[in-house]
């Protein structure tokens, strides 16, 4: 019973921290404001999560995981390899840019140069790479790429779609953005395709 305990706490832990994000920033969120939210004494906090980064990064783990596992579910899987990683793609972008919007003021801790930053981004890039790869396992198999190493080839393109963050998406005009994503899906795939 202990174990449903400690899953329901940090459960807990993670709303509260994820309310107070959201309404005070990153910055101006403490560990104290997460305790007074939680309903939890600070010692019991902190035997669950060392600080408020940890507690982050679990919970943009998770929902990052979530995202990227009803991208899937979407996909229809009777489709072509190649169509299946397009749409992949696409959604992807166009679930980013929800998370965009929705977040205003992602920590600044967050962007991909910031030494806390980079452990998380790394993560989220290898649970892409875990949907992308069968993507072109699957291309191989149906004869519609030509590729003699998947994994490297996944590896490459979770490198060339990590330009799609949120600083790229804050910088760049929508209209833009959007036609930079299909010519950059065109390119990924014919260079997949045999010929």
């Amino acid at each position: 019973m202990a174990a449903n305990t400690d899953i329901e706490k940090r459960a807990h832990i993670k709303e509260a921290a994820k309310k107070l994000f959201f309404q005070l920033g990153f910055s101006k969120t403490s560990m104290d404001d997460i305790a007074r939210e939680s309903g939890l004494a600070k010692p019991t906090l902190y035997y669950y999560y060392p600080s408020k980064e940890s507690i982050f990064n679990e919970i943009v783990l998770e929902e990052a995981k979530e995202f990227m596992n009803q991208l899937e579910a979407r996909i229809d899987s009777s489709l072509p390899a190649d169509e299946r990683l397009k749409i992949f793609i696409r959604d992807f972008y166009n679930g980013l840019k929800q998370y965009t919007r929705e977040m205003e003021s992602l920590p600044e801790y967050f962007c991909d140069h910031s030494p806390h930053g980079r452990p998380i981004i790394q993560k989220i890039q290898e649970i892409l790479l875990e949907k992308i790869e069968p993507l072109l396992r699957a291309g191989v198999s149906e004869g519609i790429f030509s590729l003699s190493d998947p994994k490297s080839v996944a590896q490459s393109l979770v490198f060339q779609i990590s330009f799609l963050n949120h600083d790229w998406m804050q910088h760049y005009p929508e209209k833009t953005r959007n036609k930079i994503v299909n010519t950059t899906i065109e390119i990924i795939l014919n260079g997949l395709k045999r010929r």
